[in-house]
């Protein structure tokens, strides 16, 4: 009797059409950033109907990438949630700023709007919700709180000053292909950072991509 079966976590579903794309890259000469890497970043950006895709090399570096593009640094505080990877924290923490961890709603795996709103203060220069297991956050909640909030906001930096509110920055680690409200993950926040590792619902070897909000475009 088979007391236990193995349960295969996360298989790869790998063709012979992937397979060629590979052997093709590699005999290309382009083993790093290349023809290949403008022409996902460009199908990306179409497939989330915004403007801008940058493939970098992890969610990491993008979440940090876009905290510094918008001057966010030491005596500024970002809040994000407290169920999530370290990846949501740390950039925060690489770029001098203050983490400020809110809790998840009850019965929810998301940001519970209320606590965001009490945790805002003069320092709050962004928000960064995750979205969690292709399951997107109530972006318009959220966005009626920083709207509520407003007042609160002091920017001090050119792309700051584009805003007259707090900042969101999505982590869509788990929801590249998501929707909200007719809306894909990637043109619902200011700026987004998806994931494409193994693990994720759409991989692509390692590169990750930040996608900005064609209407907020700096």
């Amino acid at each position: 009797m088979e007391l236990h079966k193995p349960i295969p976590f996360s298989p790869p579903d790998i063709t012979q059409e992937e397979i060629d794309e590979v052997v093709d890259a590699l005999r290309s000469g382009w083993i790093t950033t290349g023809p290949k890497t403008k022409l996902f970043e460009k199908h990306l950006a179409e497939f989330c109907n915004t403007s801008t895709v940058c493939c970098l090399n992890s969610a990491t570096a993008a979440l940090e990438l876009a905290l510094i593009l918008m001057g966010i640094g030491p005596g500024d505080e970002v809040i994000t949630s407290a169920y999530t990877y370290t990846a949501s924290c740390s950039p925060i923490v690489h770029v001098g700023a203050t983490p400020v961890l809110v809790d998840v709603a009850p019965d929810s795996f998301l940001l519970d709007y209320e606590a965001v709103s009490r945790a805002i203060t003069k320092k709050t220069k962004a928000v960064i919700p995750v979205d969690l297991g292709g399951v997107m956050c109530d972006y318009d909640r959220l966005y009626q709180v920083l709207e509520e909030k407003k007042a609160l906001y002091t920017p001090n930096s050119p792309v700051q000053a584009t805003f007259d509110r707090v900042m969101v920055l999505a982590d869509s680690a788990h929801a590249i292909g998501a929707t909200y409200k007719g809306k894909k993950a990637g043109e619902v926040a200011d700026f987004t950072a998806f994931s494409l590792v193994v693990l994720k619902n759409r991989t692509s070897d390692r590169y990750t991509g930040i996608w900005e909000k064609g209407a907020k475009a700096a």
